[in-house]
C-alpha cells in the first residue's frame, strides 16, 4: 500500500483536531491551492452516515441537527445489536467509535468553523465555490500573469503562484513560492495579499518584487507605494516592516534587516536585468541555475566563495553571459550540454 499524501495527513489531523500551531498554518496556506477542497470531501466522506451540510448556520439550529445526528447514530446501532451475533460486538464498538469521532469531527466543522473559512467548504454550493489557478515555472522559463482584478506578477523561474479566478468582495489573497514582481491595481476597499509561508505582504496599489524561495532568505523590495509585512505565528500577529519606495526588507529565521535599494535595480528584475552586490560566485551560479536551468558545478570550492559584484543581463545566450561573469570573476569555465564547470 502506497503512503498517504502529506497534504492529507496533516488535513487529517486537522479534522481529528491535533493540529500544531504550525500545521494550522500549513492547513490554512492549503486552502489556497486547487485540489484541496477534493482532500476535505474524501475525508470527510470516510464512515459518513449521510448528514448534510446545513444552508442555516444558527447556532441553535445546529445543536439541534447534531443531537438528531448522534440520536440516530445510537438507534442505528441499537438496531445492529439485535441483527448481529456476539462474535460481531468488537465490530460493532470499533464502528460506534468511529462515527462518535466523526461525529465530533462535524461538530468541531459545523459549531466552530469561523476558522479560515472551512464551513464554506461544506457549505456552498459546487456551482458557486470559487476556481483556484495555480501558475508554475519550470527553471529557466519566466511568465507575465493577469490577475482578475488586472494586477500584473511577473513569475520568476522556478516559482509559483496559486490565485482565485475570481477575488472575494473584501480582499485580494494569492500565495507565492519563488520570486515575483507585482504590479497591483489600486483599489482602496480590497487590500492586496501575497502569503509567503507565515509571512503577509499587505498592499492597497504599488509595485514591488519578493524573493521568498524554501531555505532561503526572505525579501521584499518596494518599488512604489506604501507595502506592510507582517508575521503571523500561533494566530498572532507581528508587524514586521512599513516599506516605502527604495527599501526593502529581509527576514531569516526571525531576524529582521531592512535596507535602501536602488529602485531601477528593483524595476530592472522585470526585463532580466539581474544586479549583485559583493555576492559570492556560488550565490551568483545559484541564481543563473534557475535562469537558464543549468548545473553549475566549481573545480576550486575556494572560487566559489570568492565575492563579486557584476550586472547582468539575463535574456542572453548562456556563453554570453558567462564571458561576462569570467571576465568579471577572473576564472575559465567549460560548457557541455546543461552542465557549466568553473575553475
Amino acid at each position: 500500500m502506497e503512503p498517504e499524501h502529506k497534504d492529507k495527513t496533516l488535513i487529517r489531523k486537522y479534522l481529528n483536531q491535533n493540529c500544531s500551531p504550525e500545521e494550522m498554518k500549513e492547513v490554512k496556506r492549503l486552502m489556497l491551492v486547487p485540489g484541496t477542497q477534493q482532500i476535505f470531501d474524501e475525508l470527510l466522506s470516510e464512515n459518513w452516515t449521510g448528514l448534510e451540510a446545513e444552508e442555516n448556520t444558527d447556532q441553535p439550529h445546529l445543536q439541534e441537527k447534531l443531537q438528531q445526528f448522534y440520536r440516530n447514530l445510537e438507534g442505528e446501532e441499537a438496531r445492529r445489536s439485535h441483527q448481529k451475533g456476539e462474535e460481531e460486538s468488537t465490530v460493532r464498538v470499533i464502528k460506534q467509535r468511529t462515527y462518535l469521532r466523526y461525529a465530533a469531527v462535524m461538530a468541531v466543522i459545523f459549531l466552530g468553523l469561523g476558522t479560515y473559512g472551512i464551513l464554506q467548504y461544506k457549505k456552498t454550493p459546487v456551482a458557486e465555490q470559487i476556481a483556484m489557478r495555480e501558475v508554475l515555472n519550470p527553471r529557466g522559463q519566466r511568465s507575465r500573469i493577469v490577475l482578475p482584478d488586472s494586477s500584473a506578477v511577473y513569475l520568476g523561474a522556478g516559482s509559483r503562484i496559486t490565485f482565485p479566478e475570481q477575488f472575494e468582495a473584501n480582499s485580494r489573497e494569492i500565495a507565492l513560492e519563488g520570486e515575483a514582481f507585482f504590479e497591483v491595481t489600486k483599489d482602496p476597499k480590497k487590500p492586496f495579499i501575497v502569503h509567503t509561508g507565515k509571512v503577509q505582504t499587505r498592499v492597497l496599489g504599488t509595485s514591488f518584487k519578493i524573493d521568498a524561495f524554501k531555505n532561503r532568505p526572505l525579501t521584499i523590495a518596494v518599488a512604489t507605494g506604501k507595502v506592510r509585512v507582517d508575521e503571523y505565528l500561533n494566530e498572532t500577529s507581528k508587524s514586521l516592516a512599513i516599506l516605502t519606495p527604495g527599501q526593502k526588507v529581509t527576514y531569516d529565521q526571525g531576524m529582521i534587516k531592512t535596507a535602501n535599494t536602488e529602485i531601477d535595480e528593483i524595476n530592472g528584475w522585470k526585463a532580466a536585468r539581474l544586479v549583485f552586490h559583493n555576492e559570492s560566485l556560488k550565490e551568483i551560479a545559484t541564481e543563473l541555475e534557475r535562469w537558464y536551468n543549468v548545473e553549475i558545478s566549481f573545480d576550486n570550492k575556494g572560487k566559489a566563495k570568492e565575492k563579486i559584484s557584476v550586472v547582468l543581463q539575463a535574456d542572453v545566450p548562456l556563453n554570453k553571459i558567462m564571458k561576462i561573469l569570467a571576465a568579471t570573476g577572473h576564472f575559465k569555465y567549460h560548457i557541455t550540454s546543461r552542465n557549466v564547470s568553473i575553475n
